[in-house]
């Protein structure tokens, strides 16, 4: 890592300001797009930026700001908590309750002005938006457009944990589409089985939710190079609703600042952008989309490293590769074997590296080796905390990018 000795004298001051980075992250409420403190997150990482002498673009972007509280589901002389659908409409009313467990069923269903319950194997997986940017699902688009089609009062789907797609909440929001026409809210699975002993009977549902147009922002920041290629560094600023996003993904974004402090004030041929990308959470990805529309050709992209789940305890970094030339491949386990705490892991096929992977970018994607512990119980969870994080490691996985970069830039 020749390319940043001459910083080692600030070794720890440069941990302490990842660290700082990470809890100024993490305070106060989440950081879905659209609410405020998604806009502070933005402006404080374009501030630091900023400072450390980055040319700093801002994209803006309009997106529907969810606004929820406590929604009950009140049948048989029960009453049962359900958690509002993202981006849900408000309703209160009654229906007779209807359910289905298979789009086979929901197709003959007659669930005009019902209560609609989605249970079994219909609710195991979520549902693909509508207008997805990156890929569509044409069976789960069949099943949104038949659930509008049947005009229910309200969509209640009774749900457990799927790590693969929705990570460690549970339950999960089987539809998350902010096109979604009829108002939906989800609850624990082992719920369903009571419900379904009141089939037919009339159910009363409030569902406290809305959204309201809302700014965010998407940055770039860019240390400009002597050539005409380029390298993006990407981490999502962004995180689920009611979560903290400690490892998903400030932690991210605190190596992304770091290796800009690395790389500031030296030399080299490629331009290095630097982009918190405001999306990777968000069922529309609104700051890709931004940054996508703004820079749409990614020929002189030479490589794209992305940085996402980075930092949990007691386990090192991991690293995946997308396209790699061979020469990018050599130099990673090169740098890898000297040393750092980043060893070789298994394809990871999710997150903002695939938006550039699918479109030919050679992408190289950073994330804990201890994937399984990380997606099944604390991403998307009140569980992703500062206290799971080591910022040593944080360091260490900056240090390695640096050196990949200025590798890349010799190159």
């Amino acid at each position: 890592m020749a390319a940043t000795e001459h910083k080692l004298d600030s070794i720890p001051a440069l941990a302490g300001r990842i660290r700082q980075h990470v809890l100024r992250l993490c305070e106060g409420a989440d950081r879905h797009p659209g609410n405020q403190h998604n806009r502070d997150a933005t402006d404080y990482v374009t501030g630091v930026m900023r400072t450390l002498g980055l040319a700093v673009e801002t994209l803006p972007f309009q997106v529907p700001d969810w606004r929820f509280s406590a929604s009950t589901l009140d049948i048989g002389g029960r009453s049962f908590a359900i958690h509002p659908g993202p981006f849900s409409q408000r309703v209160n009313g009654t229906g007779r309750l209807a359910a289905a467990s298979s789009a086979l069923e929901l197709r003959d269903l007659d669930a005009r002005g019902a209560v609609l319950l989605l249970h079994g194997e219909i609710a195991r997986i979520q549902l693909t938006p509508r207008g997805y940017p990156w890929y569509t699902d044409d069976a789960h688009t069949a099943i949104i457009d038949t659930l509008e089609r049947l005009a229910p009062v309200a969509v209640v789907s009774a749900t457990g944990k799927n790590p693969a797609m929705t990570a460690g909440m549970s339950p999960f929001p089987l539809i998350e589409d902010p096109g979604f026409a009829v108002p939906t809210a989800y609850l624990p699975a082992v719920d369903s089985p009571v419900l379904l002993e009141h089939l037919g009977e009339v159910a009363a549902i409030d569902i406290a939710s809305g959204t309201v147009p809302s700014p965010g922002m998407q940055p770039v920041g860019r240390l400009q190079g002597t050539g005409a290629s380029r390298v993006v560094v990407g981490a999502h600023i962004d995180t689920k609703p009611e979560t903290p996003g400690a490892l998903d993904n400030a932690g991210g974004v605190a190596v992304l600042l770091a290796v800009a402090e690395l790389l500031a004030g030296i030399r080299r041929s490629v331009t290095v952008e630097f982009v918190p990308f405001n999306g990777e959470d968000h069922a529309s990805s609104p700051g890709e989309v931004a940054y996508l529309e703004a820079h749409p050709d990614l020929s002189d992209v030479v490589l794209m490293i992305n940085l996402d789940g980075v930092g949990l305890r007691n386990a090192p970094t991991a690293w995946s590769g997308y396209g790699l030339t061979a020469v990018q491949q050599d130099l990673v386990k090169m740098i890898a074997a000297s040393g750092s705490t980043v060893i070789a892991g298994p394809p990871w096929p999710a997150s903002d590296h695939m938006v550039f992977a699918t479109r030919g970018t050679p992408s190289l994607a950073l994330t804990t080796a201890d994937f399984e512990r990380f997606s099944g119980t604390i991403a998307h969870t009140l569980a992703d905390t500062p206290g799971e994080v080591d910022f040593e490691l944080l360091y260490d996985t900056a240090c390695f990018v640096a050196a990949v970069i200025e590798g890349v830039s010799r190159q």
